[in-house]
């Protein structure tokens, strides 16, 4: 017979988390325990049958093929996930500790971190570091990042110290392409360009849409075929008083430092977010400054797992304008006009922390979840870009340090009343 041991790795879960914890690795749900039983199993086989350096590979995955049924494409990246694993302890660490990483994540981190310089002790220790405080659970019943907005984050990561490699996960591509692949009567048309003008083309299209109530696909055919304009606003956030400081663009993420000058050039505006921040407004109708302050805030749709970006989020009073709730961004989230609408049903609420903008969401089932704010004004995130800034600035004054050490190594030989001939 064999023993439910839930209630025992409940308990023991509870122990390991006493306060936070991913809503995957949850003590209180049978669900996530039986997946972190599934996920420590995959872990430890994976760990326990990688290859020693001097294996042969190609016997090594004949065995495995026949073993677990996978193909050689999925077993190569499996190994190398766990092989990368081993090169961030502080993560294997958390990872043995919670199990919350599955393969696709492992796939995720060990895709990007094949960029960087392996043999640069430095740079590794930093990525591990910041990996893994990105991956820690700092609430309980926390979203567990995707693996998209992982490969992000390393992205964001690398280029704060290797400006070298591209922040891109492929370059397969060259820089600009046009592509159309027909399939019958449906095809699909695919550009490549300069980030500065592919957001202005997207940002555009969206906004014909809103204005004409069209798909972005009709707009974009309409804009193309001259058969109207559009006058668009795009806000790139910056901090200022952060030397070499990335900037974050809705929809896109974070941008390189390089990028974001360019992007400045263009500029024509610039508001002090931290003044809007504070400003409300008697109207119902949420004006431009304030809606791209929530957007700032939030980063997008505030629901758990969407992804959908702040240009198609609409602004939701949580405490509604009728009840005497204000039209600021401490009561204003962005929600796509689906989760906008399950809100609005009373299917879920939410509660938003002043402190820390993150979300805890009530659904009519009796489960709760905590959602946190992506955007660049959330606090969280001031406080990385603000780090960063002060890696950058420490990094410097070390290599500045060692070069005058190195200097002050290199003293005149003191040739007394005999100098040499030269």
């Amino acid at each position: 017979m064999e023993m439910d041991l839930s209630q025992v790795e409940r308990a023991l879960t509870a122990e390991l988390y006493p306060e936070n914890f991913y809503a995957v690795s949850s003590p209180y749900n049978d669900v996530a325990i039986r997946g972190r039983r599934i996920r420590r199993a995959d872990h430890t086989m994976w760990q326990s049958i990688l290859p020693e350096e001097d294996e042969d590979v190609d016997m090594i995955l004949a065995s495995l093929r026949a073993s677990t049924g996978h193909g050689d494409r999925y077993l190569t990246s499996a190994i190398y996930a766990h092989q990368r694993l081993r090169e961030l302890p502080r993560l294997k660490k958390q990872q043995e500790r919670h199990f919350h990483l599955d393969l696709t994540r492992l796939k995720a981190i060990d895709a990007v971190l094949c960029k960087v310089d392996a043999t640069d002790a430095d740079l590794m220790a930093f990525l591990d570091e910041e990996i893994t405080a990105y991956l820690t659970a700092t609430r309980p019943n926390q979203l567990l990042p995707t693996p998209a907005q992982i490969r992000k984050k390393i992205n964001t990561l690398i280029q704060t110290r290797d400006t070298s490699v591209s922040e891109e996960d492929s370059d397969e591509r060259p820089t600009e392409f046009l592509e159309v692949s027909t399939d019958g009567d449906s095809s699909v048309l695919a550009a490549g360009m300069d980030t500065a003008t592919a957001l202005e083309i997207d940002a555009r299209v969206h906004a014909h849409a809103r204005a004409h109530d069209l798909t972005p696909v009709a707009a974009l055919v309409a804009l193309i075929r001259g058969e109207g304009t559009t006058d668009v606003t795009l806000n790139v956030y910056r901090a200022h008083d952060v030397p070499d400081a990335p900037a974050w663009i809705d929809g896109v993420g974070w941008i390189t430092a390089d990028a974001a000058e360019k992007l400045e050039e263009m500029t024509t505006s610039i508001r002090d977010m931290d003044l809007v921040l504070g400003k409300v407004s008697k109207a119902y109708h949420t004006p431009e400054d304030i809606r791209a302050a929530v957007i700032g805030l939030d980063g997008g749709c505030s629901y758990p797992w969407c992804t959908r970006p702040g240009s198609c989020s609409q602004m939701d009073h949580r405490i509604n304008f009728a009840d005497g709730g204000e039209t600021s961004s401490t009561n204003l989230s962005g929600l796509c006009p689906r989760h906008h609408n399950i809100k609005t049903d009373g299917r879920a609420r939410y509660i938003i922390d002043p402190e820390t903008r993150e979300k805890i969401w009530l659904f009519d089932n009796g489960t709760w979840m905590i959602s946190q704010p992506t955007g660049p004004l959330a606090p969280e995130q001031r406080r990385w870009v603000q780090t960063i800034g002060q890696r950058t600035q420490k990094r410097r004054n070390r290599i500045r340090e060692e070069a005058q050490e190195r200097k002050s190594r290199k003293v005149p030989h003191d040739w007394g009343d005999d100098p040499p001939p030269f």
